[in-house]
């Protein structure tokens, strides 16, 4: 995805303002979009299409449309990666040093924002019917607008101070608004290149449920112990809602509750938290729930496409699925 200027910004010869751009902007982009990546929201985008398509084969066209899409979801990804990080004060991300340990907070923060509208307008140059444009503009616009509200939940909400019902209200809507939108809207806009009147309430819901289910696998992932991964119990080191917290809040009990506080009392020191997990045998029971939701969520999905008799499309959908349950292990 390439910078764009308007003829008031641009320069005839390589300048400083270039050199800037490059140095705080295009370099540090290119270099974080190069590291490992998971690469989900892409392959959604190109199975929302299959679903419309009905196994009929991508033209030219469509392979260029879904190309950009999956440029542009996997830009917006990046770049709310790196405010996130920002805001967790994480130190690794991806393999290496999070962004803004490398060039600093205020051109982190720059960068990420940056990310964000750069795919925005990247959209309006897509080589779709107006109204068909409009609809993918719009529903990245929600999808972005949901996933700040998500992650104002991760930065506001106080889970120790939560009962019961209101941590799996936080939970699930954390989940659902800033891990739940962009997947999401990897098939809804994905869709809309096949059908300029897909279900979008449906996908919606869908997206939600699997982006939901995705999160789950990544909170287990990171309750590991005496491990050089630095993203290990983050997120309960920083008091943020994650799948453990939504488990004990609806498969546990009062007195594992107040004893899973306790032990995060503790933290950093991992300890009394480790004695909770291994007595309790929390991992493995929270992962078979998560793995419950997980092929309930599958079922769905199958159960709404049945009838678009696109039996590889849901194949592929299937495969995926089976990646997602085992890429946080």
């Amino acid at each position: 995805m390439n910078l764009v200027l308007s003829p008031a910004l641009q320069v005839s010869s390589p300048s400083s303002v270039e050199q800037c751009w490059g140095a705080f902007l295009h370099g540090p982009a290119q270099e974080f979009m190069s590291r490992p990546k998971k690469e989900f929201r892409a392959e959604l985008v190109s199975i929302g299409c299959r679903l419309y398509l009905k196994g009929v084969p991508f033209s030219e066209k469509q392979k260029s449309i879904i190309a950009e899409l999956s440029r542009v979801l996997e830009w917006i990804h990046a770049g709310s990666l790196i405010v996130d990080d920002i805001q967790d004060d994480s130190l690794e991300r991806r393999g290496g040093p999070t962004v803004h340990r490398l060039y600093g907070v205020g051109p982190a923060l720059n960068l990420g924002n940056w990310m964000y509208f750069e795919a925005l307008k990247a959209l309006h140059g897509l080589a779709v019917d107006d109204g068909v444009k409009l609809k993918i503009i719009s529903c990245t616009h929600e999808a972005m607008h949901q996933a700040h509200l998500g992650q104002a939940l991760d930065l506001g909400a106080s889970m120790k101070a939560l009962n019961t019902g209101q941590i799996q209200e936080v939970v699930h809507k954390s989940h659902c608004l800033k891990s739940g939108a962009l997947v999401a809207l990897a098939l809804q806009v994905g869709a809309l290149v096949a059908e300029p009147k897909p279900d979008l309430l449906l996908l919606q819901e869908l997206g939600t449920q699997l982006g939901s289910s995705l999160q789950r696998f990544d909170d287990l992932g990171n309750l590991k112990f005496h491990c050089a991964d630095s993203k290990a119990l983050e997120d309960l080191k920083l008091g943020r809602p994650s799948w453990i917290w939504m488990y004990l809040a609806t498969c546990g009990d009062s007195s594992q509750i107040q004893g899973f506080k306790e032990a995060l009392e503790f933290l950093p020191e991992t300890h009394a938290l480790e004695a909770f997990v291994q007595s309790t045998d929390l991992k493995k029971r929270a992962h078979a729930e998560a793995l419950r939701l997980h092929r309930n969520m599958e079922e769905k999905m199958k159960k709404s496409f049945a009838g678009f008799e696109n039996v590889q499309t849901l194949g592929l959908i299937k495969n995926l699925t089976e990646r997602i349950v085992h890429a946080y292990e």
